[in-house]
């Protein structure tokens, strides 16, 4: 276990956990090679290489990603039983192992185990990871820290394509494919195995490097309400309480229509714009207009989630994305174009950064893995789906247009349902979820074991409050005594730290 966390902690001028979003943004960043925006810019050459035809290709990554929806189900319980720095290190090193795999690929097969291994690890399980990493970290900042993990998605949105096509250009794909590999082997694995934590009470520390801290003289009313706020301010809802909750399918549900026709639109996005007279070299200036427009609101979206209601920002997103999603079958010029990108790639970026703050503070930290392990789940299935169900409409009309009409029409119902996806109540009898392997003399132990630990907590909180006052009417006594007003003794001033 690295010791190095431990050291800084207690040193760096600022909170520990703003180091921990700067690997996660390198995390988010490291998804790319499973993401449909990197992958896009290796099909041509695949197609060509491999001498696949465009259906056989969409079927090969709509197969790979359902086949990884499968797996993606086990993580979130992982991680939440392992922890999130382990599942990131393994998580790291196959990814790398997949891009490996990805230059060794010799036809349909190979191809699809490899769409698998990358949207599994990349696209599915690193992007989980690394958010709920910072949930983890953040509660009263979320919002504003998932703003700054929006700047590293949104740069590799924009930059990402544009260096693998010129990588490719200069090497051939199959070596840029070992590139990525080696690079987050070389750059993101150390960097987890060293620097993370999976929480920052393992450190001493509070979530938001918040401390509780009583300068007297206190009050034992106030020192007894700081107890209580700390010991009740988190959600501790389980899946099965998460399921009962008309937010959770909401929410589920808007993930899963909106990853289906992003994907779908992005994977198809330059003969989309060719079909309607906008050449290649001119469409690709929307992926600038986009990934701008995402950023903003990404940014814009994280601070307004600390301040306003999320299924009402959530709803604006929504929003946004069915009018980008009725302006493209209509386009007609690169205004039209960039008029998509900017109110598509708006209302993804106010999406994502919404929802990412929404599942920690709906449902609490202790079985978040488990609980956004089960939508995510979903949303990759419905990632893998856009690409070939937008393909057969293609190939049965000739041109998208059907498809993107009844894509846009999909996303009108979103934005008035997240606005009944407010915060749940939390159901009676709600407890801890619990692996169901553990037998029921282990549970035992462990109920006695936590009714113990909270009585220590109470006695604890009780002999600070005596500490307080007693120490409170010490400091009335030395202010009486001291009458002679020596010069070295301008002032005595008692302070008494509580520690929770």
């Amino acid at each position: 276990m690295s010791l190095l966390p431990a050291y800084l902690s207690h040193r760096l001028p600022f909170f520990y956990g703003y180091l921990v979003v700067a690997v996660a943004i390198l995390a988010q960043i490291c998804t790319s090679p499973g993401q449909t925006f990197a992958i896009s810019a290796f099909t041509p050459y695949l197609q060509e290489h491999l001498g696949l035809s465009s259906s056989q290709l969409a079927a090969a990554y709509m197969l790979g990603t359902l086949l990884a929806a499968v797996p993606l189900t086990l993580i979130g319980p992982y991680s939440d039983r392992f922890g999130l720095r382990i599942s990131m290190l393994w998580v790291a090193s196959g990814l790398s192992l997949a891009c490996f795999w990805m230059s060794t690929v010799q036809g349909f097969t190979s191809l699809l185990v490899g769409f698998l291994l990358l949207r599994f690890l990349g696209q599915g399980a690193l992007t989980l990871l690394s958010s709920n990493l910072i949930s983890m970290w953040f509660h009263q900042r979320l919002g504003r820290v998932n703003a700054a993990m929006s700047c590293g998605i949104a740069t590799a949105f924009a930059a990402v394509p544009v260096l693998l096509l010129a990588s490719i250009e200069q090497f051939g794909w199959r070596i840029t494919y070992v590139g990525l590999g080696g690079l987050i082997l070389a750059a993101l694995v150390p960097l987890v195995l060293l620097l993370v934590k999976n929480r920052p009470e393992e450190l001493g520390l509070r979530p938001d490097g918040l401390r509780v801290e009583a300068l007297l003289p206190p009050s034992s009313t106030n020192v007894a309400h700081t107890h209580l706020a700390i010991s009740s301010a988190e959600r501790r809802l389980t899946l099965g309480d998460a399921v009962s909750q008309r937010a959770f399918w909401i929410l589920a549900t808007g993930m899963c229509l909106w990853a289906m026709i992003g994907t779908g639109i992005v994977f198809y996005a330059l003969a989309i714009f060719e079909g309607f007279g906008i050449p290649r070299e001119r469409s690709q200036l929307m992926f600038a207009t986009f990934s701008l427009s995402m950023l903003l609101t990404q940014v814009v979206g994280g601070i307004l989630a600390d301040r306003y209601s999320m299924h009402r920002l959530l709803a604006v997103g929504f929003g946004m994305l069915a009018a980008g999603a009725a302006v493209l079958p209509t386009t007609a010029s690169e205004a039209q174009m960039h008029a998509f990108a900017v109110l598509f790639g708006g209302g993804q970026g106010l999406t994502m950064a919404v929802s990412s703050t929404m599942w920690v503070r709906y449902y609490g930290r202790p079985n978040l893995g488990k609980i956004r392990g089960a939508v995510w789940c979903m949303t990759v299935a419905g990632s893998g789906c856009g690409p070939f169900v937008l393909g057969l409409i293609k190939d049965a009309t000739g041109d998208f247009t059907l498809g993107l009409w009844i894509f846009a029409v999909a996303l009108l119902p979103l934005g008035p349902l997240a606005l009944w996806a407010t915060p749940p109540e939390i159901p009676k009898g709600s407890t801890e979820d619990q692996d169901p392997s553990v037998s029921a003399a282990p549970r035992k132990n462990t109920q006695r074991q936590s009714a113990a630990r909270q009585s220590a907590e109470s006695q604890s909180a009780e002999s600070q409050i005596a500490e307080c006052q007693s120490a409170e009417s010490h400091t009335s006594d030395l202010e009486d005594s001291l009458q002679d007003p020596h010069p070295e003794q301008d002032s005595v001033v008692a302070v008494v730290r509580l520690k929770a």
